[in-house]
């Protein structure tokens, strides 16, 4: 079930990540040019969806190392990094988030973003988790 948990939390932060950057570069583009309309084709929506879902499944590569050397986890993390990328470069290609070099390193500069953001997040819910868990155990150990 954790995994699960997992895969639908950064599904979702990936998702609103890949929203929020759209958003941004939105704006930019509207006080650049005074464009009042983003217009997508219909399965854009459902794309970054299906993104953030792929790129959340390579996460239980990283889980899989827990408790192993710090050299070999700090390897699984920059593998991580970049098939990330490949993945979003790819699903960026086949849905047709980009057209040239360009566009394609303003994705790149979004995904670093991203993937620092999902981290964070990450970091900030098993903080959460663990300490609800010692809570937990503090009101047991109090009882005895």
């Amino acid at each position: 079930m954790k995994k699960w948990k997992i895969i639908f939390s950064q599904t979702l932060m990936i998702s609103t990540g890949i929203l929020f950057g759209v958003g941004v570069q939105g704006l930019i583009n509207h006080l650049n040019t005074g464009a009042e309309m983003l217009r997508w084709q219909w399965y854009i929506p459902l794309s970054i969806i299906l993104t953030g879902f792929l790129c959340s499944l390579a996460t239980l590569f990283l889980l899989e190392d827990e408790g192993k050397s710090v050299s070999r986890s700090r390897l699984r993390i920059v593998l991580h990094f970049l098939f990330l990328f490949l993945v979003v470069a790819g699903c960026g290609y086949l849905f047709g988030w980009y057209e040239t070099a360009g566009e394609l390193a303003v994705i790149g500069g979004m995904y670093v973003l991203i993937y620092g953001f999902v981290w964070l997040g990450s970091l900030w819910m098993n903080k959460a988790d663990e300490k609800k868990i010692n809570e937990a155990i503090n009101e047991i150990r109090d009882e005895e």
